[in-house]
């Protein structure tokens, strides 16, 4: 009961983490910025399972982390930047359109 069986939930978040977000490039030759660099990573990871969780009832609800990546982050928008607000505007064929919005109501 102790041991994690191959192919379980864990080796699917390892998996992510090394495809989905790269956490595996640590090439610099100091300690200190490849630990910097997988707190980063980490980062990130933490940041698109909070995406995946307010994506709750939608197509995207079980999308590993490179497919919320294509979909939601490397997008094409228009950002318009004034004082009071950031205006970013989807195209209207967007795909995952009625998907990213509920996500930003969230």
């Amino acid at each position: 009961n102790f041991y994690v069986q191959r192919g379980a939930t864990s080796e699917h978040r390892i998996k992510e983490l090394k495809l989905g977000i790269n956490a595996d490039r640590l090439s610099c030759h100091k300690f200190i910025v490849n630990q910097f660099r997988l707190f980063l990573c980490q980062a990130a990871y933490i940041l698109m399972l909070e995406l995946r969780t307010s994506a709750e009832g939608t197509r995207l609800e079980t999308a590993q982390v490179s497919r919320l990546r294509e979909t939601i982050i490397k997008i094409a928008a228009r950002v318009s930047v004034s004082v009071r607000r950031t205006l970013v505007e989807l195209a209207a064929h967007c795909p995952f359109r009625e998907e990213i919005l509920l996500m930003v109501q969230r």
